[in-house]
């Protein structure tokens, strides 16, 4: 009984035993169930916070360095250690941990070069800002060369205004002692002006008695003038006509044709050494000396020829024919004549105006020389003057006159026109006194005409 009393309180202990660690071990189990479900909770709210923090980039080897450096800062975290790093560089940018970069980007709106990196924009302003202090280094020792200029100018300017000074105060004791020599020639030359005034009047008187006495003087003596002028007209123009315009032509007769040669195109004339027949004197040929009758007008007829002597023996010369009329041949028997030459006188001849000598169509001045040096190479005498002895006035065109200069032309044109203008009045005056002292005038054609010599055209290019 005993037995199974012990064995019974034996089960019972161990069936309480049992219970009471299976109710322990559900109780426990109960609680790690609950933390479990706890744990589990946290898990997944940290998993989510995670996701939100950083989700698929976990694994970028750029998070794994940050995050490896995370763990070697103060801040351990990620966040933390991306947050410090933001807080530092924005201090470090703006001096304003606080700032985003929203906020730099606000604060760099307008910048010049804000588009580019920070460190781009820095580098490039700091290479602006060395080239701006050169700029400024240059421009202040170009500033300090325009100070010490400018102090070298201001003491010349100083020096130069001290001479100028001393040359005021020497002009201004000049212009004195010049006013008070001014005042005494003054003061004498109203006295002479007086004295010369009272001559002036005492000599008008002496000119108005002396004007009168040869007024009447001139008036007789221009009387007198006209009465020889008259007379002498009268005997120069008897005198031309006797020369040139009487009954007799044979007074231009120089020579005649003595023999022709066709062959060689050639004459010998009746004029030789004797008769000092210059090489180069051209005649002009006519069959008789008839035929040199003038016109109404004074123009002499061409010759049938021209004749050019080109060798002189004693008594005879050689002539080739320069010019002839077709179906009017030299022959044997014509007459020979030049008014400029005459064996037994030498002519003399004014010679004014322009001439065409070298046929251009051109008449000038110069050529003038050309008919001078014909006339002097043949025996005659150029004149200046029209004087009493004068036998031809050879007149060339009559001198172009150009316009008046008005008064703001210069000194050389007013000069020349008054040159030009002494020339037409030389050119008018000679032909009136030609007209009144019965002189014969020659035009240049009538020149070659007498002669014989007409000068070749001007060879053309």
């Amino acid at each position: 009984m005993a037995g199974r009393t012990s064995a019974s309180t034996g089960t019972i202990v161990t069936i309480s035993i049992l219970i009471f660690l299976t109710l322990g071990a559900f109780v426990a189990f109960a609680i790690f169930f609950g933390k479990f479900n706890d744990a589990k909770a946290v898990l997944a709210r940290v998993e989510q916070e995670n996701r939100e923090i950083i989700g698929s980039e976990r694994n970028r080897d750029d998070i794994r360095a940050l995050t490896a450096q995370a763990g070697q800062s103060a801040e351990k975290s990620l966040v933390g250690f991306l947050v410090g790093e933001r807080q530092r560089l924005t201090q470090r940018i703006t001096g304003d941990q606080r700032d985003t970069l929203a906020t730099l980007d606000s604060k760099l709106q307008g910048v010049q070069g804000a588009d580019q990196p920070l460190v781009s924009m820095i580098t490039a302003r700091d290479t602006s800002i060395t080239a701006l202090k050169s700029e400024v280094q240059q421009l202040g020792a170009a500033r300090d060369q325009a100070l010490a200029d400018l102090k070298n100018e201001t003491t010349r300017v100083v020096s130069l205004t001290d001479q100028h000074k001393k040359t005021i105060e020497q002009i201004n004791t000049d212009v004195g002692a010049a006013r008070t020599l001014d005042d005494e020639m003054r003061s004498r030359f109203e006295n002479l002006q007086k004295e010369l005034s009272a001559q002036v009047e005492r000599a008008r008187t002496e000119k108005d008695e002396v004007e009168s006495r040869f007024s009447q003087q001139v008036r007789d003596l221009t009387e007198r003038n006209l009465i020889l002028e008259a007379q002498v007209a009268s005997l120069r123009g008897q005198r031309t006509k006797d020369l040139f315009r009487g009954q007799d032509e044979a007074s231009l007769v120089d020579g005649n044709i003595v023999s022709v040669n066709e062959v060689d195109n050639t004459v010998v004339i009746s004029l030789g050494r004797r008769d000092r027949v210059p090489l180069g004197m051209s005649f002009s040929v006519y069959s008789s000396g008839a035929a040199i009758r003038p016109s109404e007008n004074g123009d002499y007829p061409a010759g049938k020829a021209t004749l050019e002597v080109i060798n002189v023996a004693e008594n005879t010369a050689t002539c080739r024919v320069t010019s002839e009329l077709r179906g009017n041949p030299v022959i044997r028997g014509d007459v020979i004549a030049n008014a400029i030459y005459d064996p037994n006188k030498t002519y003399k001849f004014v010679v004014f105006g322009n001439f065409d000598g070298d046929r251009d169509g051109v008449a000038t001045p110069s050529e003038r020389a050309n008919v001078e040096s014909t006339v002097k190479s043949w025996g005659g005498v150029v004149s200046d003057d029209l004087s009493g002895d004068v036998d031809f006035l050879i007149m060339g065109s009559r001198p172009l006159l150009p316009p008046r200069p008005d008064g703001s032309a210069p000194l050389e044109v007013a000069l020349e026109f008054q040159r030009r203008f002494r020339e037409v009045e030389r050119y008018d005056a000679l032909s009136r006194q030609a007209v009144a002292t019965g002189v014969p005038v020659l035009n240049e054609n009538r020149l070659y005409t007498l002669t014989g010599k007409t000068p070749a055209p001007l060879a053309r290019r």
